[in-house]
């Protein structure tokens, strides 16, 4: 059971000390944060300043005896990351909602019956999405992302040492990366130019593990932009295309989205004989959300598929 204590506990330090460190340093808000987060990992804080030494290991002090839960930590910086970016005029883009994290753990648990998962996502942000489906599945995660905007690379690792996921984020163009061996890749392309899309997602075949899948959210005006018909035939020359959620207006003001979930066509690989596509309501309408999980679970329920297991086998 998560503690909202212990998440505003852990909030209000990650607040106080990055704003402590702005105050006696001019340090900006989310560097603060991530050295805050250094800090507490290393249970100390090490400035030239004896005095705000003091002060920041004073705070450190008072969270140290809590044993935190993931998703408590998770949430905590995540509110620390969004006053950081209105205070400092950046996109909050780069932080998927949660609830987009909770569909794509929900489908991960249903394509994957295996205890040990390897998950990348090529556009990590500031790894709240990864992050918040590696702590609702129920697997041995090994996590890892790529970024090349200083900030939200900065960000990740800060994120994924609170929670002990290690440090496997690289610094570089994500149409550079390679051999990633993912099993499953996840992302938001939230922040990615439209004519850029394509291409990235052409590239994680570098990345992915045979028969393995690509689950991600785009802007439904990338559909706009392309010929439909052309775009599933250029796909399918890669992948399959194996199912889409259409997500709710009240997620995103400014923009309706869409979830896709593509596989890698191994030798395994098995093509359903129905295509997976739902409409997800509103979060707030709780019954309507829970007569879509009950289609998707007869779905996957009555649908040969491609599903992991520990012996590589489909279903």
């Amino acid at each position: 059971m998560i503690n909202e204590v212990n998440i505003e506990t852990l909030y209000d330090v990650l607040d106080r000390s990055a704003t402590l460190l702005y105050e006696h340093n001019k340090m900006p808000y989310l560097k603060g944060i991530v050295r805050t987060c250094e800090n507490i990992i290393a249970n100390s804080a090490n400035t030239n300043n004896h005095e705000l030494n003091k002060r920041l290991n004073e705070y450190i002090h008072e969270i140290s005896d809590i044993e935190f839960q993931k998703e408590e930590i998770r949430k905590a910086f995540q509110y620390a990351v969004l006053k950081g970016l209105k205070h400092q005029k950046i996109s909050n883009q780069m932080m998927t909602p949660e609830s987009i994290g909770m569909l794509m753990g929900y489908l991960i648990q249903k394509l994957f019956d295996v205890k040990k998962l390897r998950i990348y996502d090529p556009l990590i942000g500031t790894g709240n999405l990864v992050t918040s489906i590696a702590n609702q599945i129920d697997k041995d995660v090994e996590l890892t992302g790529v970024d090349n905007f200083g900030i939200s690379y900065e960000l990740s690792q800060a994120l994924f040492g609170l929670l002990g996921y290690g440090n496997k984020i690289f610094y570089q163009d994500t149409r550079t990366s390679s051999h990633m061996n993912a099993d499953v890749i996840v992302s938001d392309f939230s922040a990615v130019q439209q004519s850029e899309i394509y291409d990235i997602i052409n590239h994680q075949t570098n990345n992915i593990n045979e028969n393995g899948y690509f689950i991600f959210m785009v802007d439904n005006v990338f559909f706009e932009a392309l010929n439909v018909k052309t775009f599933i035939k250029e796909i399918h020359k890669r992948w399959y295309l194996f199912g889409m959620m259409i997500l709710p207006e009240e997620v995103f003001k400014t923009q309706e989205k869409t979830i896709l979930i593509l596989q890698d066509k191994g030798k395994a690989f098995i093509q359903p004989e129905s295509f997976m596509m739902v409409e997800v309501p509103g979060f707030k309408d709780q019954k309507a959300l829970a007569n879509v999980i009950g289609q998707l679970n007869q779905w996957f329920d009555k649908t040969k598929y491609y599903k992991y297991t520990h012996k590589g086998e489909g279903q």
